[in-house]
């Protein structure tokens, strides 16, 4: 009996991390430091993604990203300036 009860926590313990994974995207800005934001749906699409040499321009255009908070995230980090945030913005809706 306690085996089983072993055996179920097991497996509750890797679906709710894999619960996990579907539903935060993990935004490394460097090889050590990482944020999580929240996806907007379940999926493995962008679960992980790097900042390191991204062009703030392509990542803005990843409609999964930009929902969430990506560029809010890129000017914390000092990646972009709010002017330059709300240039992208406008260029992207623009077209």
């Amino acid at each position: 009996m306690l085996s089983r009860i072993k055996n179920y926590l097991w497996i509750a313990i890797i679906v709710g991390s894999f619960y996990y994974l579907l539903s935060h995207h993990f935004i490394f800005t460097s090889w050590n430091s990482f944020n999580i934001l929240p996806k907007q749906e379940l999926t493995l699409k962008y679960t992980f993604f790097s900042l390191k040499q991204a062009n703030p321009e392509k990542v803005l255009r990843i409609d999964e990203l930009r929902d969430v908070g990506i560029g809010d995230l890129m000017v914390e980090n000092g990646m972009l300036t709010l002017e330059r945030y709300d240039e992208i913005l406008r260029k992207i809706d623009y077209q």
